[in-house]
């Protein structure tokens, strides 16, 4: 890719777009590293960086960086742009996003669920199908070019504590790699750049089999802790709450075969690494703690209208949806 990297090997400006608890972690694990970055973030957040920096507490220790923040309209087009925000609110940041966006920019979309390019760069028999789940108006797929677009998935378990600060106490893992699962300069280029960075990326073979296995992760218990409001270690830990994650697993096993992809890893595997990563809070359990709309669109949505696109039922992952959606209305309303 010429013309990526500097003199100096720390590349461009890099802008993180987003400043929750994965925007926040991915921008101080660049920064500390000696990355160039740029951070798009609004209201308290902005405010906050502005006069303190970011900082992250993670495994390694408090770390502390500045960085160029402000909005969209501050920055010119950027050569790598991660988007790091909730999947729903996803298509309103692109929209502000244009200015930083050329012909020449790499798009990381850093979010949960089934993306809405899932069947972009696909040669099989779904190319051109939409996830209206995700993006029914078809909006993301008008302002995202897919060509410019790394898939990518995250095993990150953060929690942002206050504007500009997040916590993380396990390894941040990163899998990227080219919609058409070809290999490509730009997927080594970042890959380096982000393990340089103290997040392990490595590059999927097929990067739709590491976004069901990331899928699978979410859908199991990111609903069920939002209903119960139990930790990661408790929601894999106790008998009840086990087992209906381990009756949603079997029930999307089916929908990812029928799509032609499968899991990266075996499905137990999934249900005990999930115990391992003790009492951390789901990103959905956070979001209804704060009174913010869960991810349920993309998590649970998506799922269940692939499933039923090709006759496969899930009730028990529908039940549990319809749950999560009830909490979901009922709390928002009351916080209103």
């Amino acid at each position: 890719m010429p013309g990526f990297f500097d003199k100096a090997g720390l590349g461009l400006p890099i802008c993180i777009a987003g400043a929750g608890a994965i925007g926040i972690t991915v921008a101080a694990r660049l920064s500390i590293a000696g990355f160039h970055v740029r951070l798009v973030a609004r209201g308290d957040s902005l405010a906050a960086i502005n006069k303190q920096g970011i900082r992250l507490l993670d495994s390694e220790g408090d770390h502390r960086a500045r960085v160029d923040v402000g909005q969209a309209t501050d920055f010119g087009p950027q050569r790598i742009l991660f988007l790091c925000s909730k999947s729903h609110d996803l298509a309103d940041l692109a929209a502000v996003l244009q200015p930083l966006i050329s012909a020449e920019t790499i798009i990381v979309p850093v979010v949960n669920g089934i993306p809405w390019w899932y069947f972009d760069g696909d040669e099989g028999d779904w190319t051109g199908q939409v996830v209206k789940s995700v993006d029914p108006d078809g909006r993301l797929k008008r302002l995202i070019p897919s060509r410019q677009i790394i898939g990518t998935t995250t095993l990150i378990t953060a929690e942002r504590t206050c504007p500009g600060t997040a916590r993380t106490a396990n390894p941040l893992q990163m899998t990227i790699g080219e919609l058409d699962d070809r290999s490509s300069e730009r997927t080594n280029v970042l890959a380096s750049m982000l393990n340089a960075a103290g997040i392990s990326a490595r590059i999927a073979p097929r990067i739709r089999d590491a976004v069901w296995t990331k899928v699978v992760r979410n859908l199991i218990s990111n609903p069920v802790t939002a209903i119960t409001g139990a930790t990661l270690r408790e929601n894999f830990g106790n008998h009840y709450l086990a087992d209906i994650s381990r009756q949603m697993l079997r029930e999307v096993i089916p929908v990812i075969d029928a799509y032609g992809a499968k899991l990266e890893v075996d499905p137990d595997i999934i249900l005990e690494s999930g115990r391992k990563l003790g009492d951390v809070k789901t990103s959905m359990l956070q979001d209804f703690e704060k009174g913010n709309q869960l991810e349920l669109a993309s998590i649970c949505d998506a799922v269940i209208e692939l499933a039923n696109q090709r006759g496969i039922r899930m009730p028990v992952t529908e039940a549990i949806t319809g749950l999560a959606h009830f909490r979901d209305t009922a709390e928002r309303s009351h916080a209103a």
